[in-house]
């Protein structure tokens, strides 16, 4: 069907898995092709219809700077960009999403959240987002008007967004008529979308409530593919780990309990004790948008990252974090070549081996608790002990 939420939150695992340029520019066609005469975007491509609202109209802008992200190609951005301001243009009138429940910027939030996360705060954070990412967009473009009204429109939805969902005192979000909201996705959004200002207690929250819930994942489609990573961020990468490898209710594992060997829409599509449980009228069995957690691990058990700074790998990060495993190893296509990475327990040692591509370069950060603990490298196999 080609649901845009669900297509754009796994976009930047996907980009790791396979070389996939032509297929999301065909989307990001089909969604231009379908977009209304207002600028509104389809939920759905290349169907059309739908619904969602922002969390899901904003797949054209974030899925844009995605791929120029991982192959730095401007074209991209310049073919896609005229659709993008129009959108941008259409969602004027609409108002903060924070001040008013308008039809247009809903309904759907955190879909399928085991905790719901209030829909005002996570459609005006996706709101602060669209506008950054047009800023940068504008300014790669160097359209520097253009990124500047952005810039002015990203700096007032921040502002908006901590008066009115952050409770001073304590650093908690709350909802939007101040009652406390206390949810991993809420946290997680806040840091990843770059909506928080306060990014140090924000953290100190998301990493409470994880261990307060017994590192299971309370989060639905928009939070889960970026709560390993923002806890990772923090400083928490054993809490993500454990999360990672956790096999209670609910977690990625727990429906490889009861005999999953796909990922599926639902956390308990299917149980041994109670079969479908009634979710047979919307169930799918193989359902990718959980499985965006496979960043994480390509980012942090692997290492690898992209330099936000040189689109397209021209220069490549190595922040490789083992969690408790024997061993791991894979790889990412980059326009340059294969970047592959892996390591293996030895004693008490940890062998990294990494492989970089020609005509580009790469820093490892031996000990991510020390940032100048880096290591330069240019193309060629390298092994090292952490």
């Amino acid at each position: 069907m080609g649901w845009a939420g669900d297509t754009h939150i796994f976009c930047h695992t996907a980009l790791n898995n396979s070389s996939l340029k032509k297929f999301y520019e065909r989307n990001l066609q089909a969604m231009r092709d379908l977009q209304t005469p207002e600028g509104q975007y389809p939920e759905i491509a290349p169907v059309g219809g739908g619904f969602g609202g922002i969390t899901y109209e904003c797949a054209s802008i974030f899925m844009a700077w995605e791929l120029y992200e991982q192959y730095g190609d401007i074209r991209t951005l310049e073919k896609f960009y005229p659709g993008m301001q129009k959108y941008m243009d259409y969602m004027k009138d609409k108002g903060l999403p924070g001040t008013k429940v308008n039809p247009a910027i809903g309904p759907l939030g955190d879909w399928l959240a085991p905790e719901e996360t209030d829909l005002l705060l996570l459609w005006n954070a996706f709101y602060y987002k669209e506008a950054d990412l047009m800023s940068r967009i504008a300014g790669a473009l160097g359209r520097t008007e253009e990124q500047h009204q952005y810039e002015a429109l990203a700096a007032k939805v921040k502002k908006f967004w901590n008066e009115t969902f952050v409770l001073p005192d304590s650093g908690k979000t709350c909802n939007a008529d101040g009652t406390l909201c206390d949810t991993q996705c809420s946290y997680a959004i806040a840091l990843s979308y770059g909506v928080a200002e306060d990014r140090k207690r924000i953290g100190e929250h998301l990493i409470r409530k994880t261990r307060a819930i017994g590192h299971t994942v309370g989060t639905g489609f928009f939070g889960t593919g970026i709560l390993n990573q923002m806890l990772t961020e923090q400083g928490a990468v054993e809490d993500a780990w454990k999360m990672m490898l956790q096999t209670a209710f609910p977690s990625w594992l727990y429906p490889v309990t009861q005999g999953a060997t796909t990922i599926w829409e639902h956390w308990d599509s299917y149980t041994k004790e109670k079969g479908f449980g009634g979710q047979n009228a919307m169930n799918s069995f193989n359902h990718y948008s959980l499985g965006s957690v496979l960043s994480w691990l390509y980012h942090t058990g692997l290492g690898i990252q992209r330099d936000e700074t040189k689109p397209g790998y021209q220069h490549i990060l190595l922040k490789p974090q083992p969690g408790p495993l024997e061993f791991m190893k894979g790889s990412v296509n980059s326009p340059y070549g294969v970047i592959s990475a892996g390591w293996e327990r030895k004693g008490d040692k940890i062998e990294y081996q990494v492989t970089i591509p020609v005509n580009t370069t790469a820093t490892l950060f031996k000990n991510t608790q020390d940032p100048a603990d880096t290591v330069e490298l240019g193309s060629g196999t390298y092994t090292f002990m952490l």
